[in-house]
């Protein structure tokens, strides 16, 4: 039965998204045939459509149901997405990632120069049309922009489509329409300028009005086609093995990750040492080469000052040079443990790492689990008298730095961890 509801679903989807397809693209075809329209009413509507498009992307992206795909190990944005953090939408099962939020000025601002520079590419050669274009295209756009609405909220939000997606895949169907769109005003231009002056006509002198009916409803028919095979996209899978009906070329996001069992009542809880929470992200600047590519870069940047004897200036960029780049490390460090206490339950077996600003448990392991338990002391260890565990499991490994003391971290599993000695001997507690 879930199945059947499934393909339903899918069938009533693709209908809504079809009838969108045809009255959206019907209206270019009433433009031109009644309102005589030119070619650069035209494109001045398929870039208006592709502004439309990427606002209800950007919707769908906001409000996607599955958390970001982003490496945990990414400088700032890691620890956050590590969390998978959202907040929910009252009365609704919808929920806003906060990874999404703080890169969403990064989206809208990709978005908005590809826009930008398709109308500049493809509007900016072209004169004004009429006041009468202008109003009945912005008419049409108006029309779709409400079309396009109706098609996500039933579709992506009604359906639950929003569930299988997450702020990527959300953007599937806008690339082909970026591609349509710069094609198809390619296209154009082309027979605009063919029918001007020919291959030599400046830009300038470009004449859109002399493109006549059936040349126009060709750059239709040819925006149509492709928006119907955007619609049965899925059945290109026939042909390509590397193809998803769900998510097109993309791979399937992950769903949010759930730990079972935050250890609420644990005997035991540990917390790295203040010291450690902030300063210990130094350690981490081999993980982090772009962090010291920002800083080379403003080195060389420096040397170039230094050769016209700027000194003041050198020793300004010298120092941002260095402490940005710290500073981001040690922001890092603080988002990853500043607020993370690890819960421990040696009856149980069983070690969780919890988030208590963010409410949410980042991972757990049982004693069975590991495969390898390490204790070393790093150079910082070394300075604030702490000590950092490192336990190896299936998946990778868990790392918890700067403990004041591991003995009770130790104890959840059966073997003796492998020791290291101190790096800095005898500097052990100077910070702590």
């Amino acid at each position: 039965m879930p199945f059947t509801r499934r393909v339903l679903y899918a069938e009533n989807s693709r209908r809504t998204e079809l009838l969108s397809t045809i009255v959206s693209n019907s209206l270019p075809v009433v433009g031109v045939g009644l309102f005589d329209w030119s070619a650069a009413a035209l494109l001045f509507l398929y870039w208006f459509e592709l502004g439309v498009d990427s606002v209800w992307a950007l919707v769908r992206a906001v409000f996607a149901g599955r958390p970001p795909d982003i490496e945990t190990s990414t400088l700032l944005m890691g620890p956050l997405a590590e969390r998978q953090f959202a907040l929910s939408v009252p009365r609704t099962g919808l929920r806003v990632y906060l990874t999404t939020l703080l890169a969403l000025p990064i989206t809208v601002l990709i978005l908005a120069v590809v826009w930008l520079f398709t109308g500049g590419l493809l509007i900016g050669p072209l004169p004004e049309p009429s006041t009468e274009t202008v109003t009945g295209v912005l008419l049409a756009t108006i029309g779709i922009f409400v079309l396009t609405g109706i098609t996500t909220v039933r579709n992506y939000f009604y359906n639950g489509e929003y569930r299988k997606h997450n702020s990527t895949t959300a953007f599937r169907g806008l690339l082909p329409r970026i591609v349509t769109v710069f094609f198809g005003g390619i296209l154009t231009l082309a027979l605009i300028t063919a029918a001007t002056e020919g291959p030599e006509a400046e830009l300038g002198s470009l004449d859109p009005t002399v493109v006549g009916l059936p040349l126009l409803l060709m750059v239709v028919c040819f925006k149509f086609t492709s928006d119907l095979l955007g619609v049965y996209s899925d059945r290109l899978v026939v042909y390509f093995k590397t193809y998803d009906e769900e998510y097109g070329w993309q791979t399937a996001p992950p769903k949010a990750r759930s730990v079972d069992g935050t250890l609420t009542d644990a005997p035991e809880r540990v917390r790295p040492v203040c010291w450690g929470r902030v300063i210990g992200g130094l350690l981490r600047f081999p993980y982090h080469p772009g962090s010291l590519f920002l800083g080379g870069m403003g080195l060389l940047v420096a040397v170039l000052f230094a050769i016209g004897s700027a000194w003041d200036i050198v020793a300004v960029i010298v120092l941002a040079s260095v402490s940005v780049p710290a500073l981001l490390l040690c922001l890092d460090q603080l988002l990853r443990y500043g607020t993370i206490e690890y819960r421990i339950d040696p009856d149980a077996g069983a070690l969780v790492a919890y988030d208590c600003l963010f409410g949410t448990a980042l991972w757990r392991i049982e004693s069975w689990e590991e495969s390898g338990l390490r204790v070393e002391q790093t150079p910082l260890d070394s300075l604030l008298g702490t000590e950092t565990v490192t336990i190896e499991h299936a998946e990778g490994e868990y790392i918890l730095p700067h403990l004041p003391d591991a003995a009770s971290v130790v104890a959840v599993f059966d073997r003796q961890p492998e020791r290291s000695e101190q790096v800095i001997p005898g500097r052990a507690g100077l910070l702590g």
